[in-house]
């Protein structure tokens, strides 16, 4: 039979090892590196080629277009959320592309507003 303070000791390391797992770390996510980014415009599919380097919860971006132009901007990344816009110069003049989305793994979901033309899905693979 077990004693009433060894049980009672027993149930406090039991409740106290549940407890430390439960608020322990989550790795941390880290994006640094390079990606694909492809999401639907009006005029068609576009694909960008993106570095990201990670500062703790900031990120800076460089993006390049398809025909090699080049955009730098910084965003955030609070848990598994990411943020950033670049803009985008062409014969239309300047075009924000705003990207909000969700890291998990090596891929990136979510959305880009494009200017005054809405919302479109976005994904994002990383490059090795």
């Amino acid at each position: 039979m077990i004693k009433k303070s060894a049980f009672v000791l027993i149930l406090l390391a039991a409740a106290a090892a549940a407890s430390t797992a439960s608020f322990a770390p989550q790795d941390k996510i880290d994006v640094t590196g390079s990606w694909e980014v492809k999401f639907e415009t009006p005029m068609g599919e576009r694909t960008y080629k993106a570095v990201f380097v990670q500062e703790g919860e900031i990120v800076k971006v460089i993006m390049k277009s398809e025909q090699g132009t080049e955009m730098k901007s910084e965003g955030t990344l609070k848990g598994s959320d990411i943020a950033w816009t670049v803009v985008v110069t062409g014969p239309m003049g300047e075009i924000p592309l705003a990207f909000k989305g969700k890291v998990e793994g090596e891929t990136i979901s979510g959305t880009v507003a494009i200017a005054d033309n809405g919302d479109a899905e976005f994904k994002a693979k990383r490059v090795k």
